[in-house]
């Protein structure tokens, strides 16, 4: 029985190609609303007719009262009042119906599309803006920004629009008392005016003090055996409490502000009809204002207050939504991975005699100093590559250029006899299979796991002769659901199974280069020479390069890189190494290749 699969015909163009990079911020409105503008339009719409039906209640209520004073028939009036009033109530039900769903439509696009982004952004761009406050962005920041969509698009104008139609209303049936509420509402809209105006920034405050709590967060639960095992959690909630206090500092402020809103409305109102009382009653007492029209303007007083809470209060929301975009915009030109036109297959290069070549590169981390200096070699198209030096010298940077998960300062790097800039993304990491030295797998199943990255049908028997080959095959027919067991939560492998999992899954792969980052740092021996023998099979057809600080992984090798901490690098075979360099021997004698 075969265990491990010999190198297959290269399938690349079955792999879709990958979607277009994100635009920038611009979209942020009129795309997210694509497929929702007929749906957003119609909730205005039923929001400026619940609007018209509540300001036809105060009239119908004026012709009730002039009927009582005439001694007839109520009904009419009366039946038209409540349907008024009924149908106000019925059509804002109905608004918001509409406004939800449009809402969570947006969020969900929005979501997809910041997921998207952020996954094809640089690792250098991840880490520097920090995976806790991108998750802010993506889970609390999207909902805010459905704020834009039904407060400004929608409540907000009709909120105007209603303020304005009521003091219409209201100037039509006495103009004088409706200059009176009006200066007396002018106090608290000066209040109103300073408070929204306010809000804006204090919500960027709240969100950025959001985004470093949420990334406080994700970093100790990452790290979380670690901070047990040092009895760090006492000072780890110590910090996660300074930054919750940061929350709640730049929190309280907006609840304060937005709690004033309905206060300041209702004094504002409070005045306006104490104004109007002292103002009508001489009026009606001398003839010039009935009964009637004092009450129709009374209640139109009483109904003013509401749209100018709304306006007020969605003004508020307005300014905490717009902070939310401006953040998605800032996102959003963050640049994506740089990509290459993909190339028809007869362009395709044919395959070289160097799998990899590095000529002159440079590469430094942010901060820090440079972590390869003008590196120069070539690992051959088939066979073992070791690439080994002391801790620091850029074993796993190099692993990572050639696979572009970082891109060099300077210098050029060929793959398979093109420059990796040259090559599309997709396609160099579908002729290119990494495995990080952490052995990450994702939250999923075994099988989910095994299939990463794969493009063609693979049955479970080929599965389990990739677990047979690493020696996981029992193991994982005892797990729970075998090959479909989740992994990552209550149930999970030990450090050294994972390793050998994330193995059995680079040995399903077609891919023609195979880099491999301390493969077997957490076996033991028995599961290491399993492992040894599964990449020397990979590496009798393909190029294999291999960072590891174990002696058997650099004898195996056809081809050993040392990487010397001063930016020297030497090449050859082990033996060849240990009779003409003096590092290479004082590494082996330290008891093998050291890890990064």
């Amino acid at each position: 029985m075969t265990l491990l699969p010999t190198a297959r015909p290269h399938r690349a163009q079955a792999r879709p190609s990958p979607a277009p990079a994100t635009p920038p911020g611009p979209w942020i409105g009129r795309d997210l609303l694509r497929g929702s503008r007929a749906l957003l339009a119609l909730a205005a719409a039923v929001s400026l007719a619940s609007a018209a039906a509540s300001l036809a209640g105060p009239w119908l209520a004026m012709d009730v009262t002039s009927a009582l004073t005439r001694r007839e028939s109520i009904t009419g009036p009366a039946v038209g009042m409540s349907v008024a009033v009924l149908g106000a109530a019925a059509l804002q039900a109905l608004c918001g119906w509409l406004l939800a769903t449009v809402g969570e439509r947006t969020v969900l696009r929005l979501r997809h599309r910041s997921v998207d982004h952020l996954l094809r952004l640089p690792l250098r761009t991840v880490r520097e803006e920090g995976v806790g406050s991108l998750t802010a962005k993506v889970t609390s920041d999207a909902a805010l920004l459905r704020t834009v969509v039904e407060t400004g698009l929608v409540h907000l104008p009709v909120a105007v629009i209603a303020t304005a139609a009521t003091l219409t209303a209201m100037a039509v049936i006495d103009p004088v008392l409706t200059l009176v509420a009006a200066g007396s509402f002018g106090l608290a809209g000066a209040c109103l005016a300073l408070m929204t105006a306010r809000m804006k920034h204090l919500a960027g405050a709240q969100q950025r003090a959001v985004g470093r709590l949420a990334q406080g967060l994700t970093a100790h639960l990452t790290a979380l055996v670690t901070v047990k095992a040092c009895r760090h959690e006492a000072a780890a909630g110590r910090s996660l409490g300074r930054a919750a206090a940061d929350v709640r500092s730049a929190s309280l402020p907006v609840s304060r502000l937005h709690c004033l809103i309905g206060p300041v409305v209702s004094l504002g109102q409070q005045a306006a009809v104490l104004a109007v009382a002292l103002a009508a009653g001489p009026r009606i007492a001398r003839g010039e204002l009935s009964l009637s029209a004092f009450s129709g303007f009374f209640l139109y007083l009483l109904h003013l207050s509401s749209p100018i809470a709304v306006a007020a209060v969605g003004i508020g929301h307005l300014q905490t939504g717009l902070a939310a975009r401006g953040r998605f915009q800032r996102l959003f030109a963050l640049p994506a991975e740089r990509d290459a036109p993909r190339l028809p297959p007869a362009a395709r290069p044919p395959r070289p005699v160097a799998a990899v070549a590095f000529e002159d590169v440079s590469f430094t981390h942010a901060g820090n100093g440079p972590v390869l200096d003008r590196v120069s070699f070539r690992a051959p198209a088939i066979g073992l590559t070791a690439l080994v030096g002391p801790s620091g010298a850029g074993k796993s940077t190099v692993l990572a250029l050639i696979n572009r998960l970082v891109e060099p300062d300077r210098g050029e790097i060929r793959v398979l006899g093109r420059p990796a800039a040259d090559w599309p993304l997709d396609e160099l990491r579908t002729r290119t299979t990494y495995l990080d030295q952490q052995s990450t797998l994702v939250e999923g199943t075994v099988r989910q796991n095994l299939r990463l990255g794969l493009m063609r049908p693979v049955g479970d028997e080929e599965l389990m002769e990739a677990l047979e080959a690493v020696g996981l095959r029992e193991t994982v027919r005892s797990l729970p659901r075998s090959l479909d067991t989740p992994l990552g939560r209550a149930l999970d492998l030990s450090g050294g199974q994972r390793q050998r999992l994330a193995v059995a899954r680079v040995l399903l792969t077609d891919s023609e280069i195979v880099l491999l980052d301390e493969p077997n740092s957490q076996l033991d021996s028995a599961s290491e020479r399993l492992v040894t023998r599964a990449v020397e099979q990979l590496a009798a057809t393909r190029c294999v390069i291999v960072a590891s600080h174990r002696l058997s992984a650099v004898r195996d090798a056809r081809h050993v890189i040392l990487l010397d901490g001063d930016g020297t690098v030497v090449t050859g075979g082990h033996e060849h190494l240990l009779a003409t360099s003096g590092s290479y021997r004082a590494l082996i004698a330290g008891g093998a290749a050291t890890r990064r």
